[in-house]
Parts: C-alpha cells; structure tokens; sequence
C-alpha cells in the first residue's frame, strides 16, 4: 500500500506542474498580412500568394488578400511586376534576370499599406542526383529519399517540396450502372482514380559542417504497408531550392516551432515574422520570407513489382459486401 501511496503522490504533484494551454489574444482583431511564395528566376512561373492573419480558434477559410500590387525590384533598378489571376494569387511570367542582382519584393494593399522585404541574392540549385526507395521493415514503411551535391560547394543550404502522385482502385470492381431503369455497362471507369497529395510538412536540410557540399539520403515521405498510396502506381516529384543562411534559419525555427512542438522539452511556441516588413506603418507585423532562386526537379515513378514482393502489405479491403448485380438482372 505504501507504493500507491507515493505513486499517488508523484502523480499529484506532476499534475500540479501541468498548466492548460490558452492560446494569447484569441479575440485579436488584427489580420496582418502574410506572403507565401518564392521568385523562380528559372524558366517557370512564379506564383506569390497573399493571405491574412486570424486568431487559431477562428474555423473560418483564410482570408486572402485581394486588390494588392505586386513588384520585384532589382538593386541594379529592374522591376518585374505581378498579375493578379485569382484573388490573393499573383503571377509573374518566366523572363530573363540580370545575374548578380539583388533582389527583393514590393507589396501595396488595398488600403494603401506598402510592405518590402530585404534585398536577397538569387540562389541557383544544383541538379538533384537521384530520389531512391528503402524499404523499413521493423516499421513496415517505405522511405523515399533524395541525393543531391554542388560540385562547386557553394549551396551548403536546401529546401525540398514534395508533390505525391498516386493510382487507386477501389476494393470491388463495378462494370454496370443503372440508366433510365436499365442495367447497362459502365462508360466511365469509377475502378481506378488518381489523386495528388500536396504535404506541407517543411523539408530542410544542410551540409555547412561537411567538407563536401552533399545532401545523402535526406528522407522525404515515408509510407506505412497499410496505405494505399503504392498499391498500384505512385509517382513523387521532387522540387528543390538553395537557401541562404538567414532563409535556412527561418525555415529551420519555424519548423522546430510549428512542427515539434508538445514534447517536454520541445522548442516553445515563438513569433517568426521572416525578412518582410510594413514599410508605412513600421509597428506592424509582416509574415513570411521572400527568397529567389533557380527550382530544379525530379520525378520517381515506382509499380509494386519494383519492391520485389516485399512491399505493399495485403491490399485493403472494405467493410461492405459487393454489388450482386449482374447482366443476367437485365432479364
């Protein structure tokens, strides 16, 4: 009896170091502006997209921030300017920068405000070396990893996106449906589908204390037996940036901020505004971190028959019972 006791005793005095969390200024009436995107100085399109603020137990869609004028100004005097094509999305079509420019974002709002980030250099990638799978079998997942050097060693810093491509099946094929009170054979395969997935996980990596600028096996997705993701065809697309220092940084605490935190001895909730700020009203805030650069990409295609049987596991099979119809209930 007495180890209940001081088990007891343990538990009441831990439970009096545990405070509830209450989020601060829930009913915070400012939305202050946040910018998302990166300049590709490449041969694709860059896309900015400008949203707002709102307090993280308002369930409302984000707002976007419509109506705005965006430009990019070189420190050489070259400005590239936006094209809003939906609201809160801007546009800037592939075109031919000055090499060796700085550069940096411009942003006037609707309602006047003029916001600008800091002058960055224009970082250009290295090509990615390969993206390879390695099965863990005491986890029964699938990792897919990505392999990437800069002979010149000058990159040191990388941010990855990914983008999963997938072909699904449904667990009971269906070849019939029923039109106009006829059973007639399906012209539209509802069998297969295909669906894309979009993680916002962030990827960031670093060889700053290697002597050779290379990134070995960084892990990018890892996949459970259970799913369904590889069951037929998948297919990963790599995306791949250089960042400076300050952009690794950025990318770095907000991760370890958003992304590991509730742990004991996790990283605490912290205010990460980036390099933009509110040039005409200086005390308020600004959010995200403008970074230009070269994108360069690979694609994985992969088929359960390259995992030589290991992998998927058993395909997943529904709950219900499967259609009895047939063409013999036409008669």
């Amino acid at each position: 009896m007495k180890y209940w006791g001081l088990f007891f005793g343990i538990l009441l005095v831990v439970s009096g170091c545990i405070d509830p969390f209450k989020p601060a200024d829930t009913s915070l009436s400012n939305r202050y502006l946040v910018v998302s995107g990166f300049l590709n100085t490449g041969r694709d399109t860059t896309v900015i997209t400008l949203s707002r603020t709102q307090p993280v137990n308002d369930n409302t869609p984000s707002l976007v921030e419509s109506g705005a004028s965006i430009q990019v100004g070189g420190d050489r005097g070259t400005v590239h300017v936006f094209q809003e094509i939906r609201p809160g999305t801007y546009i800037l079509t592939p075109r031919r920068f000055v090499g060796e420019e700085n550069l940096r974002i411009q942003i006037r709002t609707r309602d006047g405000k003029t916001y600008v980030s800091d002058y960055v250099p224009a970082r250009q990638s290295p090509a990615i070396d390969s993206v390879t799978w390695q099965p863990d079998r005491p986890n029964n997942l699938m990792r897919f990893l990505v392999h990437t050097h800069d002979p010149s060693n000058n990159s040191r810093f990388y941010r990855w996106k990914i983008e999963e491509t997938y072909q699904y099946q449904s667990a009971y094929y269906s070849g019939l449906e029923v039109v106009k009170q006829e059973i007639v054979p399906r012209t539209v395969d509802v069998y297969s589908c295909w669906r894309t997935d979009r993680p916002t996980n962030i990827l960031i990596g670093t060889s700053a204390k290697l002597s050779e600028d290379r990134i070995q096996s960084f892990p990018l997705v890892a996949i459970h037996n259970s799913s369904n993701k590889l069951l037929v065809k998948y297919s990963l697309l790599v995306k791949q940036y250089t960042l400076t220092q300050a952009a690794y940084e950025y990318w770095d605490m907000l991760a370890r901020t958003s992304e590991t935190t509730g742990g004991l001895f996790d990283p605490q909730p912290s205010l990460i505004t980036g390099n933009i700020r509110c040039e005409s009203h200086p005390e308020e805030l600004a959010f995200g971190f403008f970074s230009a650069g070269t994108e360069r990409s690979f694609r994985l295609t992969v088929r359960p028959i390259d995992f030589n049987g290991w992998f998927p596991g058993t395909y997943p099979r529904c709950s219900v019972e499967p259609d009895t119809l047939s063409l013999e209930d036409r008669y």
